[in-house]
């Protein structure tokens, strides 16, 4: 067994630690750097889904003007539509009235006709 001095074995403790602290050091920076590069993954990865996010509004918000503008052409056509059935229904009323007028006309001639073939008919008998 070999011979130490007390300060010899206090050199070698210290040493030992300076040894011990470097690499725990060394360790650290190590796991730093891990710990770094997992949260620029995670922050890449949230900038990605920022991005993904950001596409999607977009979208949407094409879609949605795409569809208010549909909506609003729809609108158009459908007040377009009503004036044009509502001018019809304004004809129609014009036509049933002239149509009896028209019968009126009919019931009256047909009766002028009864009466003056009446007449004919009984200066042809006399």
């Amino acid at each position: 067994m070999p011979l130490h001095c007390a300060g010899a074995d206090n050199h070698v403790l210290k040493l030992e630690m300076a040894t011990i602290s470097k690499n725990q050091i060394a360790l650290a920076v190590l796991l730093l750097g891990f710990v770094s590069i997992a949260q620029a993954k995670d922050v890449s990865e949230q900038q990605a889904g920022v991005e993904y996010a950001r596409q999607e509004v977009d979208k949407a918000d094409a879609q949605h003007k795409t569809d208010v503008d549909d909506v609003a052409a729809a609108e158009r056509l459908l007040e377009q539509r009503k004036k044009a059935y509502e001018q019809q229904a304004m004809e129609l009323e014009l036509d049933k009235k002239k149509a009896e007028s028209s019968k009126q006309r009919l019931q009256n001639a047909n009766a002028k006709f009864s009466k003056a073939q009446a007449i004919l008919d009984q200066a042809w008998k006399e």
